[in-house]
Parts: C-alpha cells; structure tokens; sequence
C-alpha cells in the first residue's frame, strides 16, 4: 500500500502565532492529466474542471481538463478567471458536491482564437467562502494537427508491371493549397507529419529526391486531395518507374573469409551470412550461404562503387582487405541469365571463443539430484547465471520443452565456472522449492557443452500440476469504421498433462467479433465473452487465433477499449501458477499502426479515468508487450532489445509470461534488461509478412513505496542487427487517488472492508470466489453461501482482488 506521511515538527521554543481558522474545501493546486497534450488541432479550447480525481472521459470533453486539489472536502462553490492569452478574458462560477465529476461552469468555459499559434492561458480558481485559489499558466498551441500516413513505395524500372524493390526511407511532402509545406521520410514505411494547419493538402514523393534518382512516379493510390483534420492513418501506395536512360542492373556474387588472403573464394573458405552489400544506395543481403544478388538502377557500362556496409564491418570481427574489389561495371539484368558475379572477401579475425554452459531443470520425484526417466522437465522455467553471489548482474536463459536450457556469450566472462538457479521468484510462484541453492555449471568452448543438472522440488508427485498461461497481443492498428486483429495466445509449460481445460476472451463493449475468424468453432458467447472448453493430452503446447472484430464509426477517437483472456483447467489437475492465468491488452481507438511498439496494462480495466491513471493505494501489477517486425528487405539474423525499467518497479519481480521466439534475457544492472533473440532469422516483410513479427510478454510490479502522483515510465529500444536503435512509445502511468473505480467486470460488495479476521459478500445465492493477492496468486478458492463469512485471518495484511459470478472487488486485510 502507498503511504501517506504526515510530519509533525515540535520545538523547545514558544513562538506567539496567530491562524485564521479556514472553513470548507480549501484549494491548494491545480493539475492536468498525466497524458494530457498542450496542441489542439482545431481553434477552440474548452476548460473543464472536477474535484480531487479526474472526471469519467474529461481528457475527451475539454482540451484543458483541470483537477481542483484541496483538503476538508466538502460541497462548494467557486470563481474562475481565465486570461486566454490574446487580449481577451472569461469568468465564470461553478460548484459541486462529489468528487471525480465534471462540474458545470455558468457561463461554458471556451474560447475560439482567430489566429493560429501558440497563446499563454492562465487559470485560476477561488473559493470565496475561506479567501482559498491556486493557478496554472501553460503554453498552449493551437490550430495544429498531426496527419499519420502509412506508405508503400515500390519500384518497377521497367514498367512492366512487376515490382522489383520497395524502397524505404523515401522524403515525402505535403503541400497545401495555401501554400504551406511539410517534409518528412518514411521510416518503416511510416510517415508522420506534425504542426499542421487544419486544411487542404496534397501528398506528393520530394520531386528532387526522383530526379537525383532518375525516378518518376507511374501511379499512386488513393490520388487526390487530403483534408487535415483527419481521423485514423491513410494508407498510400506509389509505383516508381525508371527515367530513360535509367536502367534495372543486376549484380551477384558471395561474401567471403578470405583466409589465405589472395583475394580469390577457395573451396575451404568460408562464407559470411547477413552482410549488407550497397551499390549507388541500394543494399542487399546474403544468404546463409554469403550469396548476395542485389538490383539496383543506374547506366549500362557506368562504374558503380560497390561495398560491404561500413557500419556493419564496424560492428563486427571483420576488416576489408587491400585488395577487395571497390567497384562495379553495370550490367543489365537478363530475365533467366544470372548476373555478373562479383566476390567480395573480407578479413576474418579469429575471434576469441566464448564459453557455453548449459544442463537440465526438472521435477525432481525422488530427490536424487540426477534427471532419471520418468522425472518431468520444467517448461520455460528462467536460470539465473552468476559469476558469484554477489554479482550484480546475471543473464537468464529460459528452458525448453524438454527442460534444457543453453547459453554462450561473452556476458559471464572467461570463467570456466559459473553458478546457476532457477529464480526464487518463479519459484514462488509455481509452489515449488530449490534443491539446492546454487548448482555450479562447467564452461565449454570446444563445441561439447557440459551439462549440470537442475533438480526442482515440485511437492508431491510431479504430475498433479500444470502451468497454463494466456495472454492478449495487438496485432495492427485499431480505427473506428475498421477491421481490429486481436491476438489470442495460450498454452501450458508443463510439467503435467493438462487435460481439461476452459478459456474465455472478453471483448469491449460496442465492437463484434467476426465469427468466421475464430479458428476454433467450438465456441460459446455470453454477453461479451467468448469460451471455448478444450482439453490437451500435452505437458506443454503453445497455440494462438488471430480474431477479427468490427469496429463501429461513431465511438469517441482516443475511448480506451480492453481485451482481457482466462485459463483455467478444469480436470483433476491443478494451476502449478496462477500468476500467469490473465491475459489483457488496452487499445486505443484511432491509435497509429507501428509494428515496433511496446503496450501496458494492469489486471484492473478502469474505463472511467484517463489511460496511465493508477490506484494509489494498490501494489500494481504491469503487463509490458513488446511487438517488433522485420520492415528490411532481407532477414533479420539477430534481435535484441534494450529495455530500461523504472526506479519505480520492484525489478526482482520481472516474470517472463511469452515470448514468440527462443530468447535468452541478460541483466545489466541498474534496470537495464537486454533480451536476446540470437539466431532468429526473422524474415522480412516483403517476402513473409506473416512471419516478419516478433513479441515478447512480461509482468513486473511496482514497488509498494510508491507515492501519490508518481510516474512510471518505459520505453524499449529495438535492434535488427548492424542497424541503428528503433526506439519505442514511452509508457506512461502515475499513481493517483481515484475515487470510485470501476472494473469491467462489475462491482462485487464486501464488507467490513478494511477487516481484520472474517469477511462477507452481497451475494443472493451460493457462488465460487476466488480471493487473490496482488501478484495474481490465488490464496483462497471456495463456495460460498449467502450469509457466510469467508476466514481470512491467516492471510498476509495486504490488499486483496476478490471475484465471485464476472463481478470484481477489493479489501484490504488490516
């Protein structure tokens, strides 16, 4: 629970005082949203204001939607003046008797600006009754849109109809018939154009840029006009041909060790995957086999220089030699002929070997330490190595479906021993205890990993349990008057068979699933859920449906809508973890396509207050989803993410909930967490659309310390090998006192609320609840009766979720 910290100062000195008593809710501040953004696109700025917490959807109502802080609550009334900024000025009064409300202002607090620009407006609020004002000044910009476009450009030199390259980082411009101009380059395929004046423009490729290209644009789609303000992104596709004279040129050849140095590919040297050839701005990839075959444009018998990628070379073991070749003859590409070949070789340095460690984490049945048959591994279990105990940086490496885990990097250092645990946390969660503290791993460098074993006490027989796991994954952009794609991701990390086993889907309110989409037909719908009852012979299994929804015109631009998931078995088997049984994912209505992003959420869904708004006095959960895809023109050899985590957020509670492709995590102290997709191979979007995409999930708490109005932040940076950082949205959540919170699944009574030994429920009939601690683990499970108290002495003192029939409540235990 937050604190709240009263200080009261005493002193051996008798000073002589005199207070004027103040009476009624006295005003001490003035406060905007967390997310709340000084530009507006139109000339109209409304004011708004409500007590103590934000008013249900106010961020949508007013472009200032001020909250009145004070202390002694009650029922007032008050006077406003603002000063807009231009030479002009309002007053209005108002009041109010609850909290979170927007109140209503006699006269409507707005002003329209005949100009556009940025104005300084100054509020302020007066209570008149005890002589109480606070004000805020802000820099407010109006008349200042932000148009989102994502485009397609692709380059067919011959006009023959077949495109022969996308092209990327390609300068746009939008042009206004007024005479105004903007420009910017698409980034994966991405434009964003920001300060514009609401109006009527045109979306044109930089005609300089075509000319010193010798391109012309054969057709664009859609044409016309674009009229700014405009909801949602607009997808645009362009066609490129080649100027006469400009002609499509082919080169091919194999990147290369060149050991003995002659400049010649000899049949015992070896080839170089993944490295970037670039002729006259165009850049192709080899193969795993260090064949490249790169097109690009320019004139017959013209000499083109011709390199391997400076920054790649320098980001890697390898120079280039005095004799590499450095340019190229061009030559026409000839449908069915290959191209002229062209080798290039590069120095190879041997480089220093790293040692590789690895074993076996299982269910340890009869307590012998040694992985016999029969003995169930533990799926996706996380290992900790350290160079010592004391280390304060470590790397963890998760198992596979038999158990195994590996790991071979320069991280752990040159040791030949290092030390290894499965992480207490994970531990604690599943009900599982350690053998033994830390087992010691011997490091290989000659190719034969020596494996060590894990043993786990899994209590009991090692099969009584399983660990099913769910979470929900954005899938593209989310516009009104479109088709959403939500993906729904399940499956168990063993060790038992799961058996029977039922999961839900809630979607929000106002969209509608398109039934076809849904993979598995063997569906019910209730209201808002979708459920499927399924059973799995399997100790562990990873499935997923990608589900289609209609998103209706109409809805609020910005409204928050929630996807939230359950697992449950339903056999005679238990949850080995139920920390990992929930899925949800927020999406913003109108929210931009960018297929490198990260998302948050929490296991409470409050609709009534702005996104990033917390419950002071509740010990969040956070669920992070980091989605990435490959939008190169070649596949994507290595992955990595650099993620920084707040100061804020208990880091020793970071559990890994899904990730889409083998990874290994390395902490690099200080909140730094590096996850590792090595040798991932990720394909490229233009070649495997489907498979160009990558995610990982994990959930971290925050720490219970946190003070009212606190701000969490996070942002991720992405790297597709050689290539520069792809940086991420930045998450944002503040710890507010929000009164009245609302969860989707309804208010479920509890009273005495706080109590300290026996709590009851309004409910009318017998029901199942389920009381959970704020990691999600569930402490007790039982059928209820109207009337009968529910023992909850022997619980933690804390605060706790109770659900009962899809509705959703909080105590705290005293």
């Amino acid at each position: 629970m937050k604190h709240l910290l009263l200080l009261f100062v005493s002193s051996l000195c008798f000073i002589q005082l005199s207070f004027a008593q103040v009476t009624g809710f006295s005003i001490t501040g003035l406060i905007l949203p967390p997310s709340f953004n000084a530009v507006s696109c139109d000339q109209t700025v409304n004011i708004g204001f409500s007590a103590l917490s934000p008013a249900p959807n106010a961020s949508y109502n007013f472009d200032l939607p001020y909250v009145i802080q004070g202390n002694n609550f009650s029922g007032f009334q008050f006077q406003s003046v603002v000063n807009w900024g231009d030479g002009s000025s309002s007053n209005a009064g108002g009041g109010i008797s609850t909290t979170a409300t927007n109140i209503v202002m006699n006269p409507p607090l707005s002003h329209t600006y005949s100009a556009l620009g940025t104005y300084q407006i100054i509020t302020t609020v007066y209570n008149p009754a005890n002589q109480t004002s606070a004000t805020d000044t802000i820099a407010f910009t109006v008349g200042s849109c932000t148009y989102q476009v994502y485009a397609f450009v692709g380059l067919d030199c011959n006009n023959d109809g077949t495109t022969e390259q996308n092209l990327q980082n390609v300068p746009f411009q939008l042009v206004g018939t007024n005479g105004l101009f903007y420009q910017n380059n698409s980034l994966n395929t991405m434009l964003m154009f920001t300060g514009v004046p609401p109006g009527t423009y045109t979306l044109q490729i930089d005609p300089q840029w075509l000319a010193a290209n010798g391109y012309q644009v054969q057709s664009s789609f859609p044409g016309g006009t674009i009229t700014i303000p405009s909801t949602g992104v607009t997808t645009y596709a362009f066609t490129l041909i080649c100027n006469q004279g400009q002609t499509q040129l082919c080169v091919g050849g194999t990147v290369f060790c060149d050991q003995n140095g002659n400049g010649l590919l000899d049949s015992n040297e070896s080839p170089i995957a993944n490295a970037p050839v670039q002729v006259n701005g165009f850049t192709a990839y080899t193969n795993m086999n260090g064949q490249y075959n790169l097109s690009y444009v320019g004139n017959t018998n013209q000499s083109y220089g011709i390199q391997v990628s400076p920054n790649w070379i320098a980001n890697s073991s390898y120079t280039i030699p005095a004799n590499a070749p450095d340019s190229v003859i061009a030559n026409p590409c000839n449908s069915g002929t290959p191209p002229v070949q062209l080798n290039i070789p590069l120095n190879c340095s041997s480089p220093s070997l790293n040692n590789c460690y690895g074993g076996y984490v299982f269910c340890d049945a009869n307590n012998n330490g040694v992985f016999n048959t029969g003995e169930l591994p533990l799926t996706f279990a996380p290992v900790q190595l350290f160079v010592s105990p004391n280390s304060t940086t470590s790397v963890t490496v998760y198992t596979d479906s038999t158990g195994y885990f590996e790991y071979c990097g320069p991280f752990v250092g040159t040791s030949n021993v290092v030390l290894a645990q499965v992480s207490p946390t994970w531990l604690i969660y599943n009900g599982y205890t350690a053998l033994t503290t830390y087992v010691t791993l011997i490091g290989s460098n000659s190719g034969q990993i020596v494996n060590g074993s894990i043993p786990v006490n899994c209590g009991g027989t090692t099969s009584t349990c399983a660990d099913l796991w769910t979470t929900v994954t954005p899938w593209i952009g989310y516009y009104q008057n479109s088709t959403a794609y939500i993906k729904l991701n399940w499956g168990s990390y063993g060790p038992g068979v799961v058996g029977p086993y039922t999961l839900s889907f809630t979607y929000p309110a106002g969209v509608s699933p398109v039934l076809s989409s849904i993979q598995n037909s063997n569906y019910t719908i209730s209201g808002n859920t979708i459920s499927w009852n399924l059973n799995s012979a399997s100790t562990n299994f990873t499935n997923y449906d990608v589900i289609l929804f209609s998103v209706p015109g109409g809805l609020i631009n910005g409204a928050q809508h929630f996807y939230t998931s359950t697992i449950t078995p339903t056999g005679s088997i238990s949850d080995c973890s139920t920390y990992n049984n929930n899925g949800s994912l927020l999406q913003i209505l109108g929210n931009s396509y960018d297929p490198n992003d990260k998302n948050a959420s929490t296991d409470y869904m409050n609709e009534n207050y702005p996104l990033g708004y917390l419950d002071a006095f509740v010990d969040d959960a956070l669920t992070y989803t980091i989605r990435f895809q490959n939008t190169g023109t070649a596949p994507a050899q290595n992955v990595y993410i650099i993620d920084t985590l707040s100061t804020l957020l208990d880091w020793s509670s970071l559990t890994l909930l899904e990730a889409s492709h083998p990874m290994q995590v390395v902490n690099n102290g200080n909140g730094i967490m590096r996850f590792e997709f090595n040798q991932i191979w990720l394909p490229d979007s233009t070649t495997n659309e489907a498979e160009s995409h990558g995610h990982l999930t994990y959930r971290i708490s925050e720490l219970p310390s946190n003070a009212i109005m606190s701000i969490i932040e996070n942002t991720a940076h992405i790297f597709f090998d050689w290539n520069d950082a792809i940086v991420t949205n930045t998450t944002f959540h503040q710890n507010m006192w929000l009164d009245g919170l609302s969860e989707t699944s309804g208010s479920l009574g509890v009273y005495p609320n706080p109590a300290l030994d026996q709590i009851q429920i309004d409910n009318q009939e017998p029901q199942m609840v389920q009381i959970k601690d704020l990691n999600g683990k569930i402490v007790i499970n039982e059928l209820v009766l109207p009337g009968q108290s529910i023992d909850i002495e022997y619980l933690m003192n804390g605060i706790y979720i109770i659900e009962s029939e899809n509705k959703q409540g909080k105590f705290i235990k005293n």
